[in-house]
């Protein structure tokens, strides 16, 4: 299944390039048939509908590598109709989803079912993880085609349980590791979770760091990366959370062992102290945790030791977020924030602009082997955003796509969305209001 067959053709005329400065220049973009054919100054039309772009910045379609849009299943708090045009508005023209509530994605038969279901509706192009579990284990093989890599939680969070023994663990990074697909894991140890829930008993969203501790991920990144050495599986850790796992992620590359990692906004521009602020609208998993951690994983970002930012986008209803701390779901919505965030961390000078736009395009696009994504280069898909580097805006969740309608940003200045997004050739998305109702297509995968 690949996105590559399929998509318009369009002149974007007089863009400005990236980053926007007093070096930025003009430059056309040429997509036929959805792929890039050329990039550079005074492209002629060639009888294509031509975009006018002057005094916008152009750069390409973002990626996020982590979202969850509940469909099927839980389709109240999310669904890829709100889920994806939530992504447009964000700049996204590709996402990775996680299916983490029923139906899990455990056989051929129905991951395939979950594609077809979400080929009908979303208006991004898209993947879909399988999932890894001791009920997969058999299928794991017949899945690979399908999909970039195999979801494993090490511990459990919103609707899945974690996996616990070491022994099991064992077996579904070897499995994975012959079906020829990476695993993609939420690293929290299990046993240390159960115990922080013991020792921190009538805890708030002030104490979740401590409920779901650093520890907790330290050790089951250090697990992985074991597993890893043993089994000769890939890994992928996504939401890194803490300094310490960022620094056994580098120790392990360094080594040569296929590990790489992405982490979240969230976890980069809030601390601990802040979501004692938030209350449950900061509780997430892995817990965000302190500003000496957040520090530590811009440093890894700029490093290139996390290879991505991806949003973990987990929206759920505000009444459900504001039940008592033991009750409340922990995630929080952002994929329609997703550059606006990103250029913030450019903005507070955090990242260079080159390494902001990288995280969420082609270091993304490189981490999860999806071929043709991420960069303005000919050949590659005709995903384009054109965003206006100096206009701001507040943030008010009532007002964002996504169907939670709250958002842990509430109130701050950020740059604005995108002015227009193109997807294959195809504008989706013009002034925050979406022109198309579907069209997204499987992502074309590495081969096996």
């Amino acid at each position: 299944m690949t996105s590559r067959a399929h998509g318009k053709s369009l002149l974007v005329r007089g863009a400005r390039t990236f980053p926007p400065g007093p070096e930025a220049r003009a430059v056309d973009v040429r997509v036929r048939g959805g792929l890039i054919e050329a990039v550079g100054e005074g492209l002629a039309a060639d009888g294509l509908e031509v975009l006018e772009a002057e005094g916008l910045t152009l750069i390409p379609g973002l990626i996020d590598v982590h979202v969850h849009f509940r469909d099927p299943g839980l389709e109240h708090k999310e669904g890829w109709d709100y889920g994806s045009r939530g992504a447009l508005y964000g700049g996204v023209t590709s996402v990775v989803e996680v299916q983490n509530n029923a139906p899990l994605s455990t056989s051929r038969d129905a991951l395939r079912a979950r594609i077809e279901h979400v080929r009908r509706s979303s208006r991004v192009d898209f993947a879909c993880l399988a999932n890894l579990l001791p009920a997969s284990v058999c299928e794991l093989e017949a899945m690979a085609p399908l999909t970039p890599a195999f979801k494993c939680f090490l511990g459990g969070s919103t609707g899945v349980g974690g996996q616990a023994d070491r022994e099991t663990l064992a077996s579904l990074f070897a499995a994975a590791a012959a079906a020829g697909r990476m695993i993609v894991a939420h690293c929290e140890d299990e046993d240390l979770l159960r115990e922080g829930k013991r020792a921190h008993r009538g805890a708030t969203a002030a104490e979740h760091h401590l409920v779901r501790s650093s520890e907790a991920e330290v050790e089951s990144v250090r697990t992985s990366i074991e597993l890893c050495r043993e089994t000769g599986a890939e890994l992928h850790v996504f939401h890194l959370s803490t300094g310490e796992g960022a620094r056994l992620v580098g120790e392990a590359r360094a080594e040569g062992l296929r590990v790489s990692a992405s982490t979240a906004p969230h976890y980069l521009l809030l601390d601990a102290e802040r979501v004692a602020e938030l209350g449950n609208l900061g509780k997430v998993n892995p817990s965000i945790k302190t500003a000496d951690d957040a520090a530590a994983l811009v440093r890894a970002l700029r490093s290139g030791i996390i290879d991505a930012i991806g949003t973990d986008h987990a929206p759920h209803p505000l009444e459900d977020k504001l039940r008592d701390y033991a009750h409340a779901p922990s995630g929080m919505p952002s994929v329609d924030l997703l550059w606006p965030l990103t250029w913030e961390l450019a903005r507070r000078g955090l990242l260079e602009p080159e390494v902001a736009l990288a995280v969420v395009t082609e270091r993304a696009a490189d981490t999860l082997h999806l071929p043709g994504k991420g960069r303005l280069e000919p050949g590659c898909d005709g995903d384009l955003v054109l965003f206006d580097p100096e206009e701001r805006f507040v943030v008010r969740g009532a007002e964002l796509p996504s169907r939670s309608r709250w958002s842990a940003y509430e109130g701050w200045e950020l740059a604005s969305p995108p002015r227009v997004v193109v997807r294959r050739g195809e504008v989706c998305l013009r002034d925050g209001r979406p022109t198309v109702s579907s069209g997204g297509r499987p992502l074309r995968l590495s081969s096996l």
